[in-house]
């Protein structure tokens, strides 16, 4: 009997059962995983069960029903459109985002979820979502039923309902906060999803133990290893914006600015997830805070997938020995831009310092309370800032010329294209167009989409370190023959250069 790899579990959903597979062998597999409660197949499909009406993931602690009653989804969103109302015990909000192979039609709907993720469908239309994802209207409605059997209005509305009831349960907002902090357009309209999804009013639902405290709001985001969130802490302290980042030795704090809003987030690890702690003025704006701290710390990466794909390759297996760190991203692509730029040619600690020394010139005062007052001082400068910086100016914190006009004309480009950090438009087509700005070449805008809009095959072959690991490892000896070796780690090729980057450190050490 053919078995399903846990990085393939929603595409072949999509492409197997809902063609009406005439053997069952895709059910019978799923079954299988279900049935052992493999945590590797979190969040790829949903099990529906008949005689409940209920559907779950397929790490639900409740007794597992009889075959004959169980169906399968490769979305909650699915599920739900198909009459099925989500479990109270194993709580699908807290799945990992469905994401597959990053290829072709799979990529476009991951993109697509990241938005809808943000809050997309909640304030545009979906002809403005499929703008910003490069297709038309139809042809995503076509990928969305194909990966994910349903809509991408379905999955929005999905989405929406299982995040109110994160909020309710975890926080301690008021439900008309809730409602419109989860995207529901009015009150009467939350009140009625909720309480037909789970067949009780929306107030029930709220824990005893939930917490609020000084209007801040802590969620749980999602399953991190201890080790990896070290690893990521280690990443994050040794790259800080000084004044808008702080990293302890158990937490990451910063600034963060929405449009014309300036608030908080922390992140720490526990036992039991990623728990997000925010202080933002606009509670509408809590699902675009969300989802960009999920990309910081990669949690919806289909993890044993990627690792089971790279280990194919031999001379990757030295490098893989350890737990991959996953690829850290930046909370935003503009900040990851002007970090990139300062990084070009210097080393990782004289790029920090001259980051730290550009938010201090240019960075805004800003009042925070709580126990990163004192590290938290400035929001990171606006684009319009820094593209109306001076070049003398600029080279006082030592910026040689070029690299001072560089970052001028990135904040001039960002500053009058106000879709550039959301219309990410595709590896090869943002390359080309952002290696037309001056002073931006291929390694700058690989590393941009790698760690800026999180590009899994994002790949900076010209990355001195990227290519002394490579000739440790026997792959290769220059850039251009790495660059060509790389092609056998797609769709995942930024998960092999962050493998790379830390057998070098490890080597180094």
């Amino acid at each position: 009997m053919q078995t399903i790899d846990s990085g393939d579990a929603g595409g072949y959903l999509g492409h197997a059962l809902r063609q009406h597979e005439s053997d069952g062998t895709a059910a019978e597999n799923l079954f299988r995983a279900y049935e052992t409660r493999d945590p590797r197949f979190d969040g790829r499909f949903f099990v529906a069960v008949r005689s409940t009406k209920i559907f779950c993931r397929p790490v639900c602690p409740a007794r597992t029903p009889k075959r004959v009653n169980v169906t399968f989804y490769p979305s909650s969103a699915a599920a739900f459109e198909a009459g099925y109302r989500p479990c109270l015990r194993c709580r699908p909000e807290r799945a990992p985002a469905v994401r597959g192979q990053e290829s072709g039609g799979a990529a476009l709907v991951s993109r697509a979820l990241e938005a809808i993720d943000g809050g997309a469908l909640n304030e545009g239309s979906l002809e403005d979502l499929s703008g910003r994802i490069g297709v038309t209207a139809r042809h995503l409605r076509r990928l969305f039923e194909e990966h994910l059997g349903a809509s991408p209005i379905a999955v929005a509305q999905m989405r929406r309902l299982l995040f109110a009831k994160q909020l309710i349960e975890e926080s301690a907002l008021p439900l008309t906060q809730v409602a419109f902090a989860s995207g529901f357009g009015s009150v009467r309209r939350f009140n009625a999803t909720l309480s037909a999804a789970y067949g009780r009013a929306p107030g029930s639902l709220r824990r005893r133990n939930a917490v609020q405290e000084d209007e801040l709001v802590q969620l749980r985001l999602g399953g991190i290893d201890a080790e990896r969130f070290a690893g990521l802490l280690g990443f994050y302290r040794a790259r800080a914006f000084a004044g808008v980042e702080s990293v302890g030795e158990e937490d990451y704090a910063r600034t963060i600015r929405i449009g014309d809003a300036i608030g908080t987030i922390a992140a720490r690890g526990d036992a039991d997830g990623l728990i997000l702690t925010c202080d933002f003025p606009e509670a509408g704006r809590l699902p675009a805070i969300v989802a960009r701290v999920k990309r910081m710390f990669d949690l919806d990466a289909p993890a044993a997938a990627i690792r089971a794909h790279l280990l194919r390759d031999p001379k990757l297996k030295a490098a893989l020995q350890k737990p991959a760190l996953g690829v850290p991203c930046a909370w935003d692509p503009y900040e990851l831009a002007v970090r990139a730029v300062l990084g070009q040619q210097v080393s990782v600690a004289a790029a920090t310092t001259l980051a730290g020394r550009l938010v201090a010139k240019l960075g805004e005062p800003v009042s925070v309370t709580g126990v990163h007052a004192e590290r938290l001082r400035l929001a990171f400068p606006r684009p319009e800032v820094l593209g109306a910086a001076q070049v003398d100016d600029l080279r006082t914190i030592g910026l040689v010329r070029a690299r001072a006009e560089t970052l001028i004309s990135l904040g001039r480009h960002i500053s009058t294209n106000l879709s550039w950090r959301e219309r990410y438009v595709g590896l090869e087509q943002f390359s080309a167009e952002f290696c037309e700005l001056p002073g931006i070449g291929p390694w700058t805008a690989q590393y941009v989409a790698m760690r800026g809009f999180a590009d899994p095959d994002a790949f900076p072959s010209g990355d001195l370190g990227l290519v002394r690991a490579a000739k440790s490892l026997g792959i290769a000896q220059t850039p251009k023959e790495l660059l060509q070796y790389a092609e056998r780690w797609r769709p995942w090729r930024a998960y092999a250069a962050q493998t790379l980057w830390n057998y070098e450190v490890r080597s180094a050490a």
